[in-house]
């Protein structure tokens, strides 16, 4: 996924920011990410489903960013085990 279709998704959720729609990113069909907007703002919380660990991102921009940079670098369950034994 390209930055550009990442920044239109964050900017589709944040435009309806007053409904629960969440986006959920994944890589070789592991779901990664799930971002959504903080209700009647603009903050994206992204959710980092493999530690649950969350994120929130006042800028649209700062989101997608900090999105590619893990997107490239994120590893497979696969990979991870492999790495691991």
């Amino acid at each position: 996924m390209n930055k550009e279709h990442i920044q239109a998704l964050l900017e589709t959720i944040c435009q309806y920011n007053n409904v629960r729609i969440t986006q959920t990113f994944a890589k070789d069909d592991i779901d990664w990410i799930l971002v959504k907007c903080v209700p009647h703002t603009e903050t994206l919380e992204l959710t980092y489903l493999q530690t649950e660990s969350v994120e929130c991102y006042k800028s649209i921009q700062q989101a997608v960013e900090i999105m590619v940079h893990h997107h490239k670098s994120w590893l497979t369950l696969e990979q991870l085990n492999y790495v691991n034994k």
